[in-house]
């Protein structure tokens, strides 16, 4: 006994389509046929629908094959219709715009606009957003996603805290918030291909917890004080016995240190392995993976051990693949988010000394702005920083300013009645005199 028609897998196969007839319809063909798994089969017809590059079925509900053929001229008036509206036949499945939008998004690497890492991070919460769909539409991955209703994510936050919760783990508003903003980018994606409408666009209304203030300037003292705070917060937790908070909190301070001394972004930090490492008598020679890289080119930097030194005193995990900075419990995960986490404890301190501002970046900030005050090339201080001198002269032009004008209070001018002039340089006194 033949097995049951199941349409998406039997469908043009042989004998799938009886009788049929090609049908012109302007610059449009249609194939009317009967269904061969059906006895006495109604007339459907299929016609390629260019604007949506797929197929359009639909039965006509008639035996009779003249009726069919009228009956198909008033389908085909409707189909344009709402085809020349900007309307959607062929609603794709909640599994299928997945597919389509990774699809896209490898596309995107592989043209280098984004890191692979990043599309990787991107992916898994995109996946967390179908976990979540599935558990508000019966029909799960095979949902319409014309069906989808963005008002639905309003219930985003409490699912994932009650998920975390279960597992004793604590969770983020503002991790909650970055997740939806790439869950609501692929459904962006399908907007803009016309696979759904606003819609289907994620909405939530909750407010994230106090982030990491605006950057600001920061001055010699204000990058003491974060140390000194770091140090004592670290102390506190060696005091109390706590191996693992002491071992997070002394790998935040760590990782803070080492972005000074390096000039390395965070995610350069984060991804190093210690196979990405050369340690030498006085220094260590660094290699910093493309992959990890905000702008998705390697470079090779050399940074004094003396620090570094300190930190591979501590470090639990020291095989070639395990992350330079990793959880105590593991070599195989990045400290990212157990250094974020940290941090939000750290920075209940630095509220104190009102230095709340203060994050890892100004930690790179403040190596390019010594690297500057030291009067390094410009150009030698943007390839170590994995930056352009554009963007350096953008971000610190005060500093630059500064330090031209304080070339200029050399010289003077020396006018002559004339008109012409002499320039003179002038001799800087010492404090002493």
């Amino acid at each position: 006994m033949a097995s049951a028609y199941i349409a998406k897998r039997d469908y043009g196969k042989r004998g799938s389509e009886l009788n049929k007839k090609v049908i012109p319809f302007g610059r449009r063909k249609v194939t009317l046929y009967r269904r061969g798994d059906v006895i006495q089969s109604s007339w459907y017809f299929r016609v390629h629908i260019k604007e949506e590059d797929r197929s359009y079925r639909q039965s006509l509900h008639t035996v009779d094959r003249n009726e069919a053929e009228k009956a198909v001229h008033e389908e085909m008036i409707r189909i344009l219709t709402r085809v020349g509206s900007g309307e959607r036949l062929l609603a794709l499945a909640l599994k299928d715009l997945v597919r389509k939008f990774s699809l896209h998004m490898e596309s995107v690497v592989a043209k280098n606009n984004i890191a692979s890492s990043t599309w990787r991070n991107q992916r898994y919460r995109i996946g967390l957003g179908v976990e979540f769909l599935k558990t508000r539409y019966p029909r799960g991955t095979e949902t319409k996603i014309t069906e989808i209703d963005g008002e639905k994510f309003r219930d985003y936050l409490e699912w994932r805290l009650t998920e975390n919760k279960a597992k004793g783990r604590s969770l983020r508003k503002d991790v909650v918030r970055d997740e939806l903003l790439v869950i609501r980018k692929m459904f962006t994606f399908a907007k803009e291909q016309r696979l759904c409408t606003e819609r289907s666009l994620p909405n939530w209304d909750f407010k994230t917890e106090t982030e990491g203030p605006k950057r600001k300037r920061i001055t010699p003292k204000n990058f003491y004080d974060f140390f000194r705070v770091g140090y004592e917060w670290v102390k506190e937790a060696k005091a109390e016995k706590n191996e693992q908070t002491f071992y997070h909190r002394f790998l935040t301070l760590s990782v803070a240190a080492f972005m000074w001394r390096s000039g390395m972004r965070s995610g350069e930090v984060f991804g190093l392995k210690n196979k990405d490492l050369e340690i030498k008598a006085d220094e260590v020679v660094i290699t910093i993976r493309k992959e990890t890289s905000k702008i998705r080119r390697g470079r090779v930097i050399a940074i004094h051990s003396d620090f570094f030194n300190t930190w591979l005193k501590r470090q639990k995990h020291k095989a070639p693949n395990d992350y330079v900075f990793s959880p105590l419990k593991g070599g195989k995960t990045s400290a990212r988010d157990t250094v974020y986490h940290q941090f939000k404890s750290l920075r209940e301190r630095l509220k104190i000394i009102d230095l709340e501002e203060f994050d890892l970046y100004h930690c790179r900030h403040w190596w390019i702005t010594e690297r500057i005050m030291a009067k390094e090339q410009l150009i030698e201080i943007a390839k170590a920083a994995g930056t352009s001198v554009s963007e350096i002269e953008s971000t610190y032009a005060h500093l630059l300013t500064e330090q031209t004008t304080r070339k200029f209070n050399e010289t003077k001018f020396d006018w002559q009645q004339g008109g012409s002039f002499e320039v003179i340089r002038k001799q800087i006194d010492s404090l002493s005199n």
